[in-house]
């Protein structure tokens, strides 16, 4: 009769248990559940904290930022509050600069105008008799005038006359020729000038003063 034994024979290896596992030593038994795998439980421990940090801070900022918004609005509100009066300030401003610049061109106006009229209030107070003026030129520092006279004498009576108005830094004789006017022999000349800056107030004090020298 044929037998035929199904079962294999196995061989059972006895495992060496670890050195030092056998005998004293402190262990920590981690229970053991059973279907409930340790590195999963783990692994979502470990994204629910870094979950829980991220909104935190997500929360964090938000508020940071909805608090520098609030703050960049009332700014906002303020400057929008001042607008109107820097726009008047600087209306104010700009007129007047503009009111400055135009009484500066009228301060300037009238200066030239002044200055050429007390010039010529101080020649024609320094003109002496038998001297006839025919010609008037002023650059703004310089007088030149052509006359006509009788005598050299008269001539420097007039240059004196000039010096002592104040309004002249210098007085010289240019050019003096003999001619005829209406048949008669008469001294043409020049006189070239220099004007003061800054002439005096009054001429007639100073013409009161050179007579008074005159009669010394």
């Amino acid at each position: 009769m044929l037998q035929i034994n199904l079962i294999r024979d196995r061989k059972i290896a006895k495992v060496a248990a670890p050195k030092g596992a056998a005998g004293g030593g402190f262990r920590i038994p981690i229970p053991s559940i059973p279907g409930l795998h340790l590195g999963l439980v783990f692994s979502s421990l470990a994204f629910l904290v870094a979950a829980v940090v991220v909104i935190v801070a997500f929360t964090t900022q938000r508020a940071t930022i909805g608090q520098l918004r609030g703050k960049i609005d009332q700014y906002n509100a303020e400057l929008a509050k001042l607008a109107g009066p820097k726009r008047l300030v600087d209306e104010f401003i700009q007129k007047q600069a503009d009111l400055n610049t135009k009484l500066s061109e009228i301060s300037s106006v009238d200066q030239g105008r002044y200055k050429l009229v007390r010039l010529m209030d101080g020649l024609s107070q320094s003109l002496v008799d038998n001297v006839w003026l025919t010609s008037f030129n002023e650059d703004g520092s310089t007088l030149k005038i052509d006359c006509l006279t009788f005598s050299n004498l008269i001539v420097a009576d007039l240059m004196e006359k000039m010096k002592a108005t104040g309004y002249f830094t210098s007085v010289e004789l240019s050019q003096t020729e003999k001619t005829l006017v209406e048949g008669r022999e008469v001294v043409k000349f020049s006189l070239t000038a220099g004007i003061n800056p800054n002439p005096p107030d009054s001429l007639t004090t100073n013409q009161t003063a050179a007579a008074g020298r005159a009669q010394r």
